[in-house]
């Protein structure tokens, strides 16, 4: 009896102990990594720390994600300083205007502060709408059109005379001359009137150094006479007062602080998408801009801009990171089409669901899904708006469905952009882009249309022809 009850205790101290043991191992096995992320600041990200996408991301990776914000606007700027200092960051995603070319990320490849693996040194974001198609579209204010007894314009005059009253009477009835007719940014080509303008003289693209396409390719638009008579009617414009010295020297949040302001400020402005401008949470603004077509020129001409999106760099891994394969790990999630799809669209059953195939999306395919909360370039807090890696395959890219919702703005790109389709080219050759004699032009362009250069003088543009490389 007694040794019985000695090995009963015997026995239970070791169950004791085991079941210890086990608790210490499990412990041990979901004791979680922390991996410590540098992503944008973005006004249409609430909170990253209790981010929808941002805890999916951390749940399907067991890791903790810790976020920090970088609040530099230049890319460079910010990883010199990463670099430079002992700082403690895993990863590194871009996105919105935090941006980094492949040349520029070359330094810090060569310098050995970003990770390279199998030759792979950075994570792509192939975009969130289509990747190819109309570049660049003319938004104009309607209801000013209405109080000016105006109608949307169909050609170069048509739109001077339109800016002219947009100018003098006073179309947002508050007794001042506070009106900018046409404003812009000099953040991309996309933002610069100029730019649309031109493509109603000759087909005009900054993104391939103003050649042209097919067969023309190697043929350099910017030296011929129709450019050089749509600088002038643009710089006619200009000293009218017609064109803001924003398109210049402004910068994208100020065009869009001008567009949003319930003080109605601005009769147009050019992009590609409207909510890169207007504020999706605005649906009075987005109600008060509607698209022009392509302008005819004087001689006829009138072109859409064709535009292929490239894919950006989502993300890279800094070498001195100690949780690479942590890192990767979570970067390749990033890239599946499950992830993609809240990255782009939100949470699934809530903000957008898989559609049954039966109606047409608006791209003009079989729809694929359907958003019940339009949440691009809103303020929310379930996906980072586009920042860090993303690959969302086209099927449902092309496969959204509209809500019927007017105040969708990706409803009233495409709606737009079909209108447009029928001004683009062909294209099935294009110019590759020349960095050099695109900065030779850039310049040309904002001298001539600002007068700092005659372009009515023969002799200045001769000038202009002979220092062209081409």
């Amino acid at each position: 009896m007694k040794r019985s009850g000695i090995t009963k205790i015997i026995m239970t101290g070791l169950l004791v102990l085991m079941f210890a043991l086990g608790n210490i191992g499990c412990a041990r096995s979901s004791t979680r990594e922390t991996l410590r992320i540098a992503i944008p600041e973005s006004a249409y990200v609430q909170d990253p720390d209790s981010n929808y996408y941002v805890k999916w991301l951390s749940e399907k990776t067991n890791t903790d994600l810790q976020i920090t914000l970088i609040r530099q606007e230049r890319s460079t700027d910010y990883l010199d300083a990463l670099f430079s200092s002992d700082a403690d960051i895993d990863v590194v995603m871009f996105g919105e205007s935090f941006q980094i070319t492949e040349d520029e990320l070359q330094d810090y490849i060569d310098s050995k502060d970003i990770y390279v693996q199998d030759k792979k040194s950075f994570y792509e974001n192939t975009g969130s709408s289509k990747r190819e198609g109309v570049g660049q579209i003319l938004w104009i204010n309607y209801n000013w059109l209405k109080n000016c007894s105006l109608s949307i314009p169909q050609n170069t005059r048509e739109l001077e005379t339109v800016l002219k009253a947009f100018r003098d009477e006073d179309p947002n009835g508050n007794g001042l001359k506070d009106e900018i007719p046409l404003a812009g940014s000099s953040d991309g080509y996309v933002y610069s009137p100029v730019e649309f303008i031109l493509n109603s003289y000759v087909y005009n693209d900054p993104y391939h150094s103003r050649f042209g396409v097919n067969e023309e390719s190697d043929v350099l638009n910017a030296r011929s006479d129709a450019f050089r008579e749509g600088l002038k009617f643009c710089h006619a414009l200009y000293e009218e007062g017609l064109l803001d010295e924003s398109i210049f020297e402004g910068n994208i949040t100020m065009l869009r602080e001008l567009c949003n302001s319930e003080a109605d400020m601005v009769g147009a402005f050019t992009t590609d998408s409207i909510s890169d401008v207007i504020y999706q949470g605005n649906p009075e603004i987005l109600a008060r801009f509607i698209h022009v077509l392509p302008l005819e020129g004087e001689e006829k001409e009138r072109n859409a801009l064709y535009y292929e999106a490239s894919p950006s760099i989502g993300a890279i891994i800094t070498q001195r990171s100690t949780k690479k394969d942590s890192a990767v790990r979570l970067l390749e999630l990033m890239m599946t089409p499950e992830a993609s799809l809240i990255a782009r669209y939100g949470e699934e059953g809530v903000d957008w669901e898989y559609s049954d195939g039966s109606d047409v999306s608006i791209y003009g395919g079989p729809s694929t899904v359907t958003t019940i909360n339009y949440i691009w370039d809103v303020s929310q807090n379930k996906h980072l708006n586009g920042i860090g890696p993303m690959n969302v395959p086209d099927e449902y890219l092309l496969g959204v469905t509209w809500n019927g919702v007017n105040s969708d703005s990706e409803y009233i790109n495409q709606r737009a952009r079909m209108s447009y389709e029928d001004y683009l080219k062909d294209v099935y050759r294009l110019h590759p882009y020349d960095e050099r004699l695109s900065g030779y032009i850039d310049e040309a362009v904002k001298d001539f249309v600002r007068g700092n250069k005659d372009i009515g003088d023969d002799e200045e543009w001769e000038r202009f022809i002979k220092g062209l490389p081409y």
